[in-house]
């Protein structure tokens, strides 16, 4: 067995391994993070439950940023490390990648039975054209995803940090009647604990996110005003990425979050923000917009990095 490859989100890492050269994943397994006091407790247990004997390389995909050889988990108190890893495990090639980067480069390993097509747009560009990942489950951020002689390179971003946009923060003001102190940055309010930030300040009742969509699919009127604002909320805020990343080659949104908001009673008001025009300057039209709905997509993608970058 030649590579172990690992999403490391805040709350489990799922683990798979692979052969070098094969597009097969093998020996699934989805970790519980509390029950391990670090990642590597996680990736030993993995191996021994794997009957993984030896590693020539590794790829993780890591819920947080990658500077260097180290990687830091955003909601977990989890550092990784290339050459730490390494000589645990075999002398093996490491490589971290940041969770949104790995899904980029999954996309071109994604079949259409792993994607929901939201928005088509009028001519539809080839894949390989320029794209953007939007994730919003935990979090938010972005992975730009390039295409340049004949390499996929995905670039580093902390989108999710950055200064809420006016025009985000507008549907909420409309709920509320004002912005709230604690909404600062984007993912402050576009993520699952945004959205329970939302439906408490509209509601006084703190929910979580998962709660918010189930009552909201039962008929919750509360909820689904909640649900409805955060829809056209995360709509503005994809239109303005548009603009800052010119992603031709589509849209790809990716977690959990986002996966039940378009199964939610809300799809269609998210879908139709989707096709506004960014600013009344612009005169760019829609581009393709998907979720990506397999379970395994981050692990294809550290198998394309790593079969890439042997």
């Amino acid at each position: 067995m030649s590579l172990i490859l690992a999403d490391v989100g805040g709350t489990n890492v799922r683990f798979a391994t692979a052969e070098a050269g094969s597009s097969d994943l093998r020996s699934i397994e989805r970790f519980q993070n509390d029950d391990h006091d670090s990642f590597e407790a996680a990736l030993a247990a993995y191996r021994d439950a794997a009957g993984v004997e030896t590693v020539e390389s590794m790829c993780f995909a890591v819920a947080g940023p990658v500077t260097g050889k180290v990687a830091r988990l955003t909601n977990r108190n989890w550092t990784l490390d290339e050459d730490k890893l390494s000589e645990s495990n075999d002398g093996a090639r490491v490589h971290l990648l940041n969770d949104l980067g790995a899904l980029g480069y999954a996309l071109d390993k994604l079949g259409d039975d792993d994607l929901q097509l939201l928005l088509e747009a009028e001519v539809r560009p080839h894949r390989q054209g320029q794209r953007l990942v939007v994730g919003v489950g935990t979090g938010f951020n972005v992975s730009p995803v390039l295409q340049y002689e004949g390499m996929v390179r995905c670039l580093r971003a902390e989108s999710g940090l950055s200064s809420m946009p006016s025009r985000v923060a507008a549907p909420m003001v409309d709920l509320l009647g004002h912005k709230p102190s604690h909404m600062i940055c984007v993912e402050d309010a576009l993520s699952g604990p945004g959205l329970t930030r939302l439906h408490a300040d509209a509601t006084g009742r703190k929910m979580d996110g998962k709660d918010i969509l189930k009552a909201a699919a039962s008929g919750d009127d509360e909820a689904l005003e909640t649900l409805e604002t955060f829809a056209r909320m995360l709509g503005e805020m994809v239109l303005d990425l548009r603009l800052q990343y010119m992603p031709a080659g589509g849209v790809f949104l990716a977690g959990s979050v986002a996966r039940g908001l378009v199964d939610s009673p809300v799809r269609d008001v998210f879908v139709e923000r989707l096709k506004g025009r960014p600013t009344r300057k612009s005169e760019i039209p829609p581009v393709p917009v998907s979720v990506i709905t397999r379970d395994e997509a981050a692990l294809l993608g550290c198998l394309a990095y790593a079969e890439d970058n042997r």
